[in-house]
């Protein structure tokens, strides 16, 4: 009998791996097609450009400056930087660049991302002279249009929008890798979101939330990925995250493997703590009121234990491979599978960042480096291991220290 019962769970995680991997492959052919944009608009909104920053005195300058270059009426914007315990020169830097400092240190003051973001959207609001919140990180830099995209999106009804995410650093193979991966999540995850009316994923910078939706929805100050977090919170409560292709977001990339694996492993707790809260919601939003938004964020969220998953399915078919096994018997004995599993399987692993990379002019470095992604792969189990007993306190900074301008990237 609990040999019966561990055939019946190993078949039904391997159905749900591969209708998981399905769903996201189907979902990324209307990649390939382009999205209409929001026309221009008339009005002009006025936006709060804001920096949470933690001695980020190598990187705030140029941050900064990108803000200050924005293409947009000087007199519609204000940047702020919310100083969190900092100890070095960034709210120096920041300020003799024209940026409103707020100090986010002090009795009562707790260190953190998430609340120095809620303490300084807070104030940001209590002012009541902005049309919209938008949100980057210290060491990101944004596109000069970037303000120019989001007016048009707000005004054609939007609340929320994420900008789209590139690397402002290809230096190394490491950061090569990432930067290549973003080229092709951007064409074959967000695009097809986008045009299919799906909620876009938050990243955490080049984000934009109008005023009502600020004040409605706090950021959470305890969750490690506090822009993924947020992403589900607001599906659940029925706000769509729109896409934004032509707001453009460059996101520094580390550049050492030590670096790397700390931002994993505070993702992957982040990532947890989010699921736990949320999952269940989202699969009840999706079944109730036939949510689509609210579906695929559940899968999205979902993810979080898919390296877990396929780890403990791929362990129990081994186990019980004298019984029945749905991926087993799919590939050996119905005709033509065995072919169409390994297209389906080099069409998103080769295929697809190939043309995605092509179609985006990617220079053949950052080609190459994408398929150098298994030996990231290595580090997936240490990292999920060291996600799940790692506490909630943990926040494994990463030290940025790209000194890479705005006018590097955009002449």
């Amino acid at each position: 009998m609990e040999k019966v019962i561990l055939s019946v769970f190993t078949n039904l995680a391997q159905v749900l791996v591969f209708l998981t991997g399905l769903f996201y492959l189907a979902l990324s052919f209307r990649g390939f097609w382009k999205i209409p944009m929001p026309r221009a608009a008339f009005g002009k909104l006025r936006f709060a450009l804001l920096l949470p920053a933690h001695n980020e005195e190598k990187v705030i300058g140029f941050s900064v400056e990108s803000l200050f270059k924005i293409k947009y009426p000087r007199e519609l914007f204000d940047v702020f930087v919310a100083a969190d315990h900092c100890g070095d020169g960034t709210s120096a830097i920041a300020a003799n660049l024209g940026a409103i400092v707020f100090d986010h240190s002090g009795p009562g003051l707790k260190a953190g991302k998430g609340r120095a973001l809620k303490w300084a959207s807070d104030k940001i609001l209590s002012m009541k002279k902005y049309d919209a919140l938008c949100y980057f990180d210290a060491d990101s830099l944004a596109h000069p249009g970037f303000l120019e995209a989001m007016n048009n999106q707000l005004n054609a009804g939007a609340g929320a929008v994420q900008g789209r995410q590139l690397a402002k650093n290809t230096n190394c193979w490491l950061a090569r890798i990432l930067a290549s991966s973003h080229i092709v999540t951007n064409r074959f995850f967000q695009r097809p979101k986008q045009a299919l009316g799906l909620s876009a994923t938050l990243h955490g910078k080049g984000m934009c939330f109008s005023a009502p939706v600020a004040g409605r929805f706090p950021w959470d100050e305890e969750c490690l990925t506090e822009d993924l977090e947020m992403q589900m919170r607001l599906i659940r409560a029925g706000v769509r995250i729109v896409w934004a292709e032509d707001a453009i977001v460059y996101d520094e990339e580390p550049v050492t493997l030590r670096q790397y694996v700390r931002r994993s492993v505070r993702w992957t707790r982040g990532s947890l703590d989010t699921a736990r809260k949320h999952l269940f919601s989202l699969c009840l939003r999706a079944v109730k009121k036939g949510d689509p938004r609210a579906f695929e964020g559940a899968v999205y969220c979902a993810q979080t234990y898919r390296f877990g998953l396929v780890t403990v399915t791929a362990a129990l078919i081994w186990f019980t491979k004298d019984s029945f096994n749905f991926l087993v018997w799919l590939y050996a004995f119905l005709p033509g599978v065995e072919f169409t599993m390994k297209a389906l399987a080099i069409l998103p692993l080769v295929l697809y960042p190939a043309v995605a990379l092509v179609l985006e002019k990617a220079g053949p470095e950052l080609v190459f480096a994408y398929f150098l992604q298994p030996v990231l792969g290595i580090l997936r189990l240490p990292v999920f291991i060291a996600g799940i007993l790692r506490g909630t306190s943990f926040w494994g900074r990463t030290e940025h220290s790209s000194q890479v301008a705005i006018t590097d990237l955009v002449p």
